[in-house]
């Protein structure tokens, strides 16, 4: 088992490298231009136009969804639950 003295010696030594790291990531990410994942609303809208994709009926699904869930809940509560769980189980293990 190793002592408290080897534990604060490797935990120092990971402080340093971890600033030295953090130092490094901000040197090359201060010289560069954003990533090109990264894009603004304007460039995201336009790039779903150019393939046809109105935003304002994605916007409305998502709203007739919502209401439609909601309508599930009241009517059907057990049901409105295992499609939650079931949802969340997907996602969760799509991630990961």
């Amino acid at each position: 088992m190793a002592t408290k003295a080897e534990l604060e010696s490797e935990l120092e030594k990971l402080r340093k490298r971890n600033a030295a790291l953090e130092t490094q990531a901000e040197k090359e990410s201060g010289s560069e231009e954003p990533p090109e994942s990264a894009k603004s609303s304007d460039e995201i809208r336009k790039l779903l136009e150019d393939h046809g994709i109105d935003l304002s009926q994605v916007q409305s699904l998502g709203h007739d969804v919502v209401e439609e869930f909601g309508r599930l809940q009241k009517d059907y509560p057990i049901t409105a639950l295992l499609i939650a769980f079931s949802l969340g189980y997907i996602v969760g293990r799509a991630q990961g």
